[in-house]
């Protein structure tokens, strides 16, 4: 079933039964109108079916290391030890899942605490508490014995990294095509949707195609929005020709051997950079953005060459097995027609 309504045909009927009801659009009681196309070979069912179990399984093991992620790489950095890491590959699924907490509130935004500053310590007349919270600099300062600590402007400064935001194309560009328009909804996971919302097409993806120059590999950062700023993702081969708009920075690692883009996703993952990010969320006008602070965020970089390459190992075996299992059940829905 789930990969039935998942087929090019079901999709477009769905599209042309949905309605706009009042603001928000609807497919109502015509949804009892869709025509499957259910396979009447059943041995050819049997076969499509074992193999969606296995994707979605991969997917669904993906997900729940992604979500554990922030902590496992947070231990790791502290004790520049690699075994944490080995430890969540060898449990099951069901392991997995009953590790995964309800701690993101705390250790991702950070605890109340109470702090007084002197006037001098007061940086670019900034007058929000949690700018200031005076945990993440105890915390960084004990990842300092395993880690390199630099900010991310000092990486751009010396050319490690570098980063850019994109463009907004305007309303009018959307559903002109089929090249993704990437916006801060449009990945979760540290993937980019299957199906991002807004298509552009080729003359205006090739308007703006040479100064945004996307690139596989690249990561994306979201530096406006809500609980979404800070999220990332990297771009495969699947999303390379594409766009992506003003609220998100494109970083590229320029220099692999000192941080490459895998480590680097891991690293933005962590809990201790999640935290920079939100004490330098601010809201300007209805919306929140880290803007220019994201020079200020510091990343902690393993010392030990090890360490790096295991992280990074890691990262990108999550990735590449989510976007495998996905291809392949793209690849199941169009064989089932």
């Amino acid at each position: 079933m789930f990969l039935l309504f998942n087929t090019d045909l079901v999709q477009e009927q769905i599209r042309s039964f949905q309605f706009t009801a009042d603001i928000i659009d609807t497919i109502g009681q015509r949804f009892n109108e869709i025509i499957l196309p259910i396979p009447k070979d059943r041995a050819f069912r049997t076969e499509v079916v074992t193999k969606l179990q296995k994707a979605l399984s991969e997917r669904v093991i993906g997900k729940a290391f992604i979500k554990h992620m922030p902590k496992i790489i947070e231990q790791v950095l502290l004790n520049d030890d690699i075994d944490e890491i080995r430890k969540l590959e060898a449990l099951s699924i069901d392991e997995i899942t009953s590790l995964i907490t309800t701690e993101t509130i705390t250790s991702e935004f950070g605890g109340f605490n109470c702090f007084t500053l002197t006037s001098s310590q007061i940086k670019d007349s900034i007058f929000i508490p949690k700018y200031y919270d005076p945990t993440i600099e105890k915390e960084l300062k004990e990842l300092e014995h395993n880690c390199e600590l630099v900010s991310m402007g000092e990486l751009k400064q010396s050319g490690v990294i570098t980063y850019y935001t994109g463009d907004e194309i305007g309303k009018m560009a959307y559903g002109t095509g089929s090249i993704p328009f990437i916006r801060t909804s449009d990945f979760s996971n540290w993937e980019i949707k299957h199906n991002p919302k807004q298509g552009i097409s080729e003359e205006i993806y090739q308007e703006y195609a040479t100064r945004e120059d996307v690139r596989e590999h690249d990561v994306l950062l979201v530096r406006d929005g809500t609980y979404l700023v800070g999220s990332s993702c990297i771009i495969t081969e699947y999303d390379a020709k594409s766009l992506y708009c003003g609220g998100l920075y494109k970083i590229r690692c320029n220099d692999w051997k000192r941080i490459d883009p895998f480590l680097l996703l891991g690293l933005l993952n962590s809990y201790i950079v999640k935290r920079q990010i939100r004490t330098k969320q601010f809201t300007r006008d209805v919306i929140d953005t880290i803007g220019n602070r994201i020079d200020e965020v510091v990343i902690p970089i393993p010392k030990s060459e090890m360490t790096k390459k295991k992280i990074s190992d890691f990262i990108k075996n999550i990735v590449e097995t989510r976007i495998h299992s996905r291809e392949e059940i793209s690849s199941l829905a169009r064989k089932v027609i």
